[in-house]
């Protein structure tokens, strides 16, 4: 991985062909074999870098919105803490965060945080209906097994309580970017509306909210670089002029004209039936 300088080459062992499959019956893309998604190593890698566990999510805020009176929760894969911080710090409920890099659970102790090394299946059966609430943000498209995954998110919660789920949007411009973050052996799973609209047919769960990121600021050049490149590969590359491609970004880095354009997360809100 390039930008974190990370060979991820010994990931991949004696695989020769990764394949991208596609359910016919629940909408969700997934790779094969399992045995290449990414050790903890590489995340302990990924995690040293001050990029990776971004503190401010535009599904963290969105969150903080559908939890209010809520009781107790958790977050299972928290990273650093960012979102558990968040919620401490807004809400008066209980709250913790479950991650496996040991790393990003050292430094979120550091800062006093509720965060712990957490195995997601030993603790669904020892906490069974415990929790109000269970988030996972940009967890879900790393598993393996997404229907356990989500199977012990269910367990966890009581009757009534909320799953809510930020994965990455297939939906949006990311299907069309050549992104290394968005393949093996980082993401095993790719998710869209169709998918997530299904799991309340997999799962005793009903679909509450669905919905989109506006296209952040911040990834309008990498929004504008993935239609370039598509123009470029038609051949069409001459119709985006310099002076075109900086009036497209300037309209899209308007608050007003970047919130009608999908961003590339989509959040998922469930009710446990």
């Amino acid at each position: 991985m390039r930008d974190h300088q990370i060979d991820v080459s010994s990931e991949f062992g004696a695989v020769s062909e990764i394949k991208l499959y596609a359910c016919r019956h629940c909408f969700l893309n997934f790779f094969k074999p399992e045995s290449v998604a990414g050790s903890p190593a590489l995340y302990e890698k990924l995690g040293q870098s001050t990029t990776y566990y971004p503190s401010d999510k535009w599904e963290h805020r969105v969150a903080l919105e559908d939890i209010d009176g809520i009781g107790n929760g958790v977050e299972i894969g928290c990273g650093a803490g960012a979102f558990v911080s968040l919620v401490c710090a807004n809400r008066a409920i209980r709250f913790e965060g479950w991650e496996q890099n040991s790393i990003a659970v050292a430094e979120a102790q550091s800062r006093g945080l509720p965060v712990r090394m957490e195995n997601l299946e030993s603790a669904a059966s020892q906490l069974r209906g415990h929790y109000e609430i269970v988030c996972a943000f940009q967890v879900l498209e790393h598993v393996t097994s997404p229907r356990s995954f989500l199977e012990n998110c269910c367990q966890l919660l009581r009757t009534g309580g909320r799953l809510i789920i930020g994965v990455p949007n297939q939906d949006s411009f990311i299907r069309h970017a050549y992104n290394l973050f968005d393949l093996p052996p980082h993401h095993m799973t790719h998710w869209n509306h169709r998918a997530l609209y299904q799991l309340q047919r997999l799962f005793p769960l009903r679909l509450l909210r669905l919905a989109d990121e506006p296209l952040p600021p911040h990834k309008v050049a990498w929004f504008v670089e993935t239609y370039e490149a598509i123009l470029r590969k038609y051949r069409l590359g001459s119709l985006m002029h310099p002076w075109v491609r900086s009036r497209i970004i300037h309209l899209l880095e308007s608050p007003a004209i970047g919130r009608l354009v999908r961003g590339d997360t989509v959040y998922a809100s469930y009710v446990r039936e």
